[in-house]
């Protein structure tokens, strides 16, 4: 871009009325304008940079809060694992079929997972979600743990090993040992 040059011309006071018409060029001094700048490419590449980390505290800073801030406080380092797999860089998501997205399992490097909710709707009075685990190879599922949709973070009380499969059930409170119905919503942890 270069720059613009203008002309100014300043008016001396008189005693005369001047007419003016419209259309009469009217001259004004030169003047230099500064180039226009424009934020270039690593100006713009440091601020999205930027402004991702600032999400992604923000994310978990309102996860702290929000379960510090529960009722019913969950034990310290159910809130530790937690985290730790939700900032696990390499953690697999998978959304569980047939949850529309409101259930999704994140699997960390270690095997530790958790559940993340996304508007998923209350259970029933008297009933409560309960999360199963079927090992590879197996087809008996064993449960890792139960939640009400008040929360957005489940820790599941069992790994989840890569070929596992990972369902959520509505049953009556309290879940029973096996699933009275079939598992529908279930994600499948791919093997390694």
């Amino acid at each position: 871009m270069g720059s613009a040059r203008v002309q100014l011309v300043a008016l001396e006071p008189s005693d005369e009325v001047l007419e003016a018409s419209p259309g009469t060029p009217v001259p004004f001094p030169a003047c230099d304008l500064p180039p226009a700048r424009r934020p270039g490419c690593p100006t713009l590449a440091a601020l999205a940079v930027t402004c991702g980390v600032v999400a992604v505290a923000l994310g978990v800073w309102a996860l702290v809060a929000e379960t510090r801030s529960s009722s019913e406080p969950a034990p310290r380092a159910a809130d530790e694992r937690s985290l730790a797999v939700l900032t696990d860089g390499s953690a697999e998501r998978l959304p569980l079929r047939g949850s529309l997205g409101r259930i999704t399992l994140v699997v960390g490097a270690d095997d530790e997972a958790i559940l993340t909710l996304d508007g998923l709707g209350a259970p029933p009075d008297g009933s409560a979600y309960a999360v199963w685990l079927v090992r590879p190879g197996s087809a008996v599922p064993v449960p890792a743990g139960t939640f009400d949709a008040a929360e957005r973070v489940v820790p599941l009380t069992r790994r989840v090993p890569p070929g596992a499969r990972v369902g959520v059930t509505l049953e009556r409170a309290p879940p029973p040992e096996r699933p009275s119905r079939p598992l529908r919503l279930v994600a499948v942890r791919s093997g390694s």
